[in-house]
């Protein structure tokens, strides 16, 4: 018995459908380019319950006669390709003829279209791939396509999607995309009644700014490299402005935006040495090559592509990078029109020749008790006032060198375990007290201005005051958020903030939450906060870059602390703001730290998971000179 039959279209259609519409985000996507391709100049997005409800997208582009207005709707109709050779000529968006049958297979659609020449326009009603209307109707020229009840016939799709906040982030994304490479055209976004964006033509760098910010002025440079091969363009952002997220990282090829990791890393590695490890660079690049020479029929969503010839494109743009960071003095340049070496330098007048010296002292003893001068070349800082004191090491390059050895095992996931051995820690649930007292006279050492290395009880103790420090917020903000909020210092000057409307919606939703951390945020319109208020702390901070970063944050740990809003809030604003800080210096400053720390509900571990002490016995000391 035969056991092979061929599916009916409909099935075929929502199969296709599983890859080409992941989301409401991938409508979009599709509809928008389809505008641009149409050859419009005003494109309005609008969007009801993050594109549960509807999808809308209205072109002024050149519309569709009344056949091909039905025709759109079958499987690999397209009037983009008329041969395969034409697949390694693409210069549009869309060329597979796959979207608008996905997109009618799993949603009600509603298509008007009209072209300029024609007298009547024409209405096409689907549901489920099944068409109810097929007629003329009166209608303005252009296109327009809803898009109702997204995944109506597939309910275990539409019961995967995230909340609104996470679906709308995706959608705007997609709009970004769209509107940053084709900043020539006119662009608008709304999102249940409101206007959410509202662009008009510009150049690049003013789509970039009116999308992301005011704040962008002064963070962008431009890139521009030209070869016979390629021609690139675009803005690199400052390094001082890189993120831990890829949130703000744009690649165009022929004014498609693509994904491909080799070029992103092309970019990546020219900062190398400009940002801290972790974190990511912005930019917003565009390249220019012969179609013939990129691949992008390698997906159904076409983002991801092959390139002919990857290593050269990879060189020219790590250098077209490399040399727009140069511009900003922040990368060593040198200069082939002088010869350096035959250049001798001046001696300045009035100054004896002194022979060099070496300034090592011949009668050290690194196991001598008694504190030696002072070296400025290396060693400890020395301290000396009432509650606690420095130990005057200058020079002794050893016991550097072994306590930084020491501080690298402050990562050490086994470190609860120890202390709860040692008796120090009480372990439940990470929920541990340190049973340390922090004495008037305390003696301690600082290294590499972030650790903190101090005796107490016949033991040595190596704390992490970077991760201490998120920890000693944390318990803070938890506080705060549950019991007692922190005051409010008013600003005379208000700072003004400007967030893209996804983090704009969740930070109006948090304004109460703030309001309880020291943040007093006042809304100003879709995209714009004024910060009337900040924590009463006396510490300074860019606070752009805190409320955006914290937001991003929340938004993406949702999933892991959905059941604990405030654990959620207290841990990105930790995060933030730890940084903020200047590590303490004197002995007072210094003890009431960590007082603070030790007066946390569990002072071993960060809210981030990273160790935060390190607790040395005279074991572990003998096994260093055994």
């Amino acid at each position: 018995m035969d056991i092979i039959k061929l599916l009916s279209d409909a099935v075929a259609n929502q199969i296709a459908a599983g890859e080409v519409v992941q989301r409401p985000a991938s409508v979009v996507k599709e509809l928008l380019e389809n505008a641009v391709d149409a050859g419009a100049t005003s494109i309005q997005l609008i969007v009801k319950d993050a594109g549960r409800t509807l999808i809308q997208v209205i072109d002024n582009g050149k519309g569709m006669s009344f056949n091909d207005a039905r025709l759109c709707f079958e499987r690999h109709a397209t009037s983009k390709l008329r041969s395969a050779d034409d697949l390694y000529h693409i210069t549009t968006k869309g060329f597979r003829g796959e979207a608008m049958a996905s997109i009618a297979a799993i949603a009600h659609v509603e298509l008007k279209t009209k072209k300029a020449e024609d007298p009547t326009g024409t209405l096409v009603l689907i549901e489920g791939s099944q068409v109810k209307a097929h007629e003329v109707i009166a209608t303005q020229d252009g296109t327009s396509v809803s898009v109702k009840n997204l995944f109506f016939n597939v309910p275990a799709r539409r019961n995967f999607l995230k909340s609104d906040n996470v679906e709308m982030t995706h959608i705007e994304e997609e709009f970004y995309r769209v509107a940053l490479i084709h900043h020539d055209l006119e662009f608008s976004l709304y999102h249940n009644g409101k206007a959410v964006l509202q662009l008009q033509p510009s150049n690049f760098k003013q789509r970039i700014i009116h999308i992301f910010g005011n704040h962008f002025k002064e963070k962008l440079y431009p890139v521009e490299q030209s070869t016979e091969f390629m021609r690139i363009s675009g803005f690199i952002a400052k390094p001082e402005n890189a993120k831990k997220k890829k949130s703000e990282q744009y690649m165009f090829i022929n004014h498609r935006y693509v994904r491909h990791n080799l070029l992103n890393y092309a970019v990546e590695t020219a900062y190398q040495e400009l940002i801290p490890q972790g974190y990511r660079p912005a930019y917003f690049i565009e390249i220019e090559i012969d179609p013939s020479a990129i691949d992008i029929n390698v997906s159904p969503t076409k983002v991801e592509v092959k390139l002919q010839d990857e290593k050269l494109m990879f060189g020219f743009l790590n250098a077209a990078v490399k040399k727009s960071l140069g511009t900003m003095s922040l990368t060593p340049q040198l200069d082939f029109d002088t010869e350096q070496g035959l250049v001798p330098p001046e001696r300045p007048t009035g100054h004896p020749i002194v022979m060099p010296s070496t300034g090592a002292n011949p009668n050290y003893n690194p196991f001598d008790t008694v504190p030696v001068q002072h070296n400025k070349g290396g060693g400890f800082n020395s301290f000396s006032g009432s509650g606690g004191s420095w130990k005057d090491r200058g020079g002794m390059g050893g016991w550097e060198d072994f306590l930084k050895g020491l501080s690298t095992q402050t990562e050490d996931v086994q470190e609860s375990k120890q202390l709860e051995a040692e008796g120090l820690v009480s372990a439940q649930d990470q929920n541990c007290e340190c049973k340390i007292e922090i004495p008037e006279d305390l003696e301690f050492f600082i290294l590499e201005n972030r650790y903190i290395f101090f005796k107490q009880n016949e033991q040595a103790f190596l704390v992490d005051a970077l991760n201490a420090r998120e920890r000693i917020l944390y318990d803070r903000y938890i506080s705060a958020l549950e019991n007692t909020p922190l005051r409010v210092q008013q600003s005379l000057f208000p700072d003004t903030i400007t967030l893209t409307p996804a983090l704009a919606d969740l930070a109006d939703s948090m304004k109460e939450d703030f309001l309880k951390l020291g943040y007093e945020l006042e809304k100003i319109d879709n995209t714009h906060f004024a910060v009337n208020g900040t924590p009463n702390d006396g510490e300074e901070g860019d606070v752009q870059s805190l409320i955006e970063n914290a937001l991003e944050s929340f938004k993406t740990n949702q999933f892991l602390y959905r059941a604990d809003k405030n654990r959620n809030m207290a841990i990105c604003m930790a995060r933030q703001n730890r940084s903020r800080y200047a590590m303490p210096k004197s002995a007072l400053e210094v003890r009431g730290f960590l007082q603070d720390l030790f007066q946390c509900a569990c002072p071993a571990t960060s809210p981030s998971e990273k160790s935060i002490l390190h607790v040395i016995g005279g074991d572990e000391l003998k096994r260093y000179f055994e």
